[in-house]
């Protein structure tokens, strides 16, 4: 099982960071143009709300992060749990695996 991680710009207390097994995924919205939401089991297990993700990404580009999540989600017989960073704004880390999803900017993590 793969692990995704997410940070915003300044980690500096709880909340501001996360990582959450693929198995968490629980799907994707766009917001904006330029933004979609990602949304993953509590890590709390609040039952409630979920833990959400909101990622900037290039205009018009959330088909690309929805097929980008997915191939990151997907179970694999060959990488069976693997620690991936998606976006660490921090850090100025975004994933580019070349489908053009166009990772950048701002993230912000919502934890239930």
């Amino acid at each position: 099982m793969n692990y995704l991680y997410f940070a915003e710009g300044t980690v500096n207390s709880t909340g501001e960071a996360g990582m959450w097994p693929a198995s968490s995924f629980l799907g994707l919205d766009p917001i904006s143009s330029t933004t979609t939401r990602i949304s993953f089991k509590s890590m709390i297990n609040s039952g409630i709300n979920d833990d959400d993700v909101l990622l900037e990404h290039a205009n018009g580009k959330h088909e690309e992060v929805a097929r980008l999540i997915a191939r990151l989600c997907d179970p694999s017989s060959v990488v069976t749990s693997k620690f991936i960073v998606v976006a660490d704004q921090e850090n100025g880390i975004y994933l580019d695996d070349g489908n053009g999803a166009g990772l950048t900017g701002t993230v912000v993590v919502t934890n239930a």
